[in-house]
């Protein structure tokens, strides 16, 4: 019976590899989310040329998460490139967005490449809207790219398979071209665990409130991280002018709250849109 030690022998085609092996391939360092607090419930951050997924519902805080990423990629010296399907002019996102103290005043908005694509296409389309992505990522030399909504694209589609398919081949060009695709979408979960993008991503995010009496709460819990340890459980953030910040660990209060009570941690998406 073969079994499995420490020493000398091993079975046919089992290596132990080590830094000094011919064989051995040093991991890449992870990629900053930009938020210090993120980065640490990740274990360091996002691995590199992973399929991410910000997954919530409207105002949640999924498109200033992305922000934040992108400007992590642009103040490390690669470039970001948002890709927008939600039909807004640009000149708007930047006017929406130029509050935060960590976009406009900086100038990291003006560096981000912007393409602004029309989804209401037929489904055959849907290798045109890749093919433009993967273009402007070899164009630019992008490190981060960002599309929201993705539930927009995937919304055309006849069929799941052609999801998968779209998916795969994008999946394929992170590796080619070194660079993390981050997917924003309004998705309810888990309800929606069952999707082809879940299937697919290595890294899923995913934001929340709660419309409590006193306060609306805002929480973000990571639901799936490939390949790595992650810090579980809901976790209370805010967003203001210098974006989203960190509050704590989130635990529901027992019983129902009133209005004398205090919430576990209180957030506020202020005038900011998400």
């Amino acid at each position: 019976m073969t079994t499995f030690d420490d020493g000398p022998e091993r079975p046919i085609g089992l290596q132990a590899y080590s830094p000094d092996s011919p064989n051995y391939s040093a991991p890449l360092p992870k990629k900053s989310t930009g938020l210090e607090s993120l980065d640490g419930l990740l274990g360091g951050g996002i691995f590199p040329r992973s399929l991410v997924i910000l997954a919530g519902a409207p105002g949640t805080g999924k498109s200033i998460l992305g922000f934040h990423m992108m400007a992590q990629a642009v103040l490390e010296g690669a470039s970001a490139l948002l890709v927008s399907t939600t039909l807004q002019p640009i000149a708007k996102l930047r006017e929406q967005y130029a509050g935060l103290t960590f976009l406009g005043p900086t100038g990291v908005f003006d560096a981000f490449e912007l393409l602004d694509l029309d989804p209401d296409v037929p489904s055959e389309a849907l290798n045109r809207i890749l093919n433009s992505i993967v273009q402007r990522v070899q164009e630019k030399n992008v490190g981060m790219a960002v599309i929201d909504s993705f539930r927009a694209i995937s919304d055309i589609a006849d069929s799941r398979r052609q999801i998968w398919r779209f998916l795969g081949t994008l999946s394929a060009q992170l590796v080619e071209h070194d660079f993390v695709a981050v997917l924003v979408g309004e998705y309810d979960l888990p309800k929606d665990l069952d999707l082809p993008e879940f299937a697919m991503a290595d890294l899923v995010i995913y934001l929340e409130t709660d419309r409590q009496v006193s306060a609306d709460v805002r929480t973000l819990r990571i639901y799936k991280m490939r390949g790595g340890r992650f810090t579980e459980g809901r976790h209370a953030f805010e967003v203001g002018e210098d974006g989203i910040q960190f509050i704590g660990a989130y635990q529901i209060a027992a019983g129902p709250e009133t209005e004398d009570q205090e919430p576990d941690a209180e957030g506020s998406l202020g005038n900011f849109p998400r």
